[in-house]
């Protein structure tokens, strides 16, 4: 028995999904700070506390990307959607990640 190879079939190559429609809940943010200062975000692990639209106050994992002197641009999931946005500084405190196992 020999094993058919399928070459040709462009319309049936593998896409990654897609959220097409915005999500409803959106997480409340203030302006931007035009002055702020790029960090690595692998270096600013943060816990957010924000507000949404429909669920309220929320306490998500995040990373700051920019830092300002009042408020910080940070990167955090809800409900499966990346959100970044401008929050106050005072909403927004640092967490230690642990250490990756050796195995």
């Amino acid at each position: 028995m020999s094993a058919a190879i399928i070459e040709g079939m462009a319309e049936h190559q593998w896409t990654p999904p897609e959220h097409s429609d915005v999500p409803e809940d959106q997480p409340v943010g203030v302006a931007p700070d035009e002055g702020a200062t790029a960090i690595d975000p692998n270096t600013a692990p943060v816990t957010v506390h924000v507000t949404f639209t429909r669920t309220g106050p929320q306490r998500v994992p995040g990373f700051v990307e920019l830092a300002g002197t009042d408020r910080v641009y940070a990167r955090f999931v809800h409900m499966g959607f990346v959100h970044h946005v401008w929050i106050p500084r005072d909403q927004v405190t640092h967490r230690t990640l642990r250490p990756r196992r050796a195995d």
